[in-house]
């Protein structure tokens, strides 16, 4: 151990810290110069084209949390139309207002809309529970009290539904970008099912905005929002025409979509435009889909007979139980919120910065 540290102090302590570098030299020669400089410049570029081609200068995220919000309006019209026929039956016309037509009501992202309707009654399965006084056929205690459905059935088609129209509002906001936005202060455009615009909506404030022009052609395929009406408004059969058929088109066999109901999926895609965010919707029918939902309502005859009866009026038995099935088959819209949103990371960094 003596021996290494004397060993240490005997030498030069210049020599003990020495370390070595790189030597950078001067190369002058055209020929060496000119093909160096032409592949920095080169590196150069291509660094900047892929930072602006794939929006590296960007924090980009996928819209969440956001709402989608559906109002059906019907039309009114003074025209009755003849039944019609349709696998050996006879389908009469109703004409229901919207709040009929939606069910079920209040949906968020979804909007089924009634396009044909079979009613049945809900009947005892043993005839004696009519006259069994115990028999509940809400909470059927017994095994005769429990009820079936009719055999006898009226079948309906509901008036008009390709004039009725669709309000749709929808909201977005981003998970980990301060963005939150409300689709009546946006720019959107309806497609079709070949890409192509069939309708634009406009914030009322586009003039104000360079980026947003009224098309240049005769056809005033477009809207411009006014503070009464907070959504983006197009008729069904508008939709159906963007989606690629129609109502009365072939859908299972002999059916059509208007008897067997139907899906159609519309994506909201969003994207920038620059510092603007702008969406697109685009309908697509899913194909050899049907669509029903059942509903139970309360029979308004048979609860008018009971009354009767217990002030004496007629005492024949009506052989509904009180409850009425309505199958409804109808259109059913789903929307699907797509796309990407983002702002610049100089604004995203600042704004965590504060934030934090």
């Amino acid at each position: 151990m003596g021996n290494i540290i004397s060993a240490i102090m005997k030498k030069d302590l210049d020599d003990l810290f020495t370390y070595n570098t790189p030597k950078v030299v001067k190369v002058r020669d055209r020929r060496l110069g000119i093909p160096y400089y032409c592949f920095m410049a080169v590196i150069f570029i291509y660094i900047c084209y892929t930072v602006i081609s794939g929006q590296r200068y960007l924090s980009t995220e996928e819209p969440g949390g956001g709402s989608i919000r559906t109002t059906l309006q019907s039309e009114d019209k003074d025209i009755d139309y003849p039944p019609v026929q349709m696998n050996g039956k006879t389908i009469q016309w109703i004409y229901w207002n919207s709040a009929q037509v939606v069910y079920p009501a209040g949906q968020d992202g979804c909007l089924f809309i009634t396009t044909r309707v079979t009613e049945k009654n809900l009947v005892y399965k043993n005839k004696d529970a009519l006259n069994d006084n115990e028999c509940n056929p809400h909470l059927p205690t017994k095994r005769k009290c429990s009820t079936t459905l009719s055999a006898e059935a009226n079948h309906y088609y509901v008036a008009d539904i390709e004039d009725m129209t669709i309000m749709v509002e929808h909201t977005i906001r981003g998970n980990l970008l301060p963005i939150t936005k409300v689709n009546k202060f946006l720019y959107g455009e309806l497609l079709d099912h070949e890409d192509n615009v069939v309708w634009r909506y406009y914030p009322k404030d586009y003039n104000n905005d360079k980026h947003y022009k009224l098309p240049e052609d005769n056809n005033k395929n477009y809207t411009i929002r006014v503070d009464s009406i907070p959504g983006d408004i197009f008729s069904v059969r508008t939709l159906l025409d963007a989606a690629g058929f129609s109502l009365d088109d072939k859908n299972n066999g002999e059916e059509t979509y208007r008897y067997s109901g139907c899906v159609i999926v519309v994506i909201i895609e969003y994207n920038n435009n620059k510092d603007l965010i702008e969406y697109k919707y685009k309908p697509t029918l899913i194909e050899n889909a049907e669509m029903k939902i059942l509903e139970l309502i309360t029979d308004v005859n048979y609860v008018n007979s009971k009354v009767i009866n217990s002030i004496g009026g007629s005492n024949d038995i009506n052989q509904s139980v009180g409850w009425i099935e309505y199958n409804r088959h109808g259109i059913e819209i789903k929307f699907v919120q797509l796309g990407t949103i983002n702002i610049l990371l100089i604004y995203h960094h600042y704004y965590y910065k504060i934030k934090l």
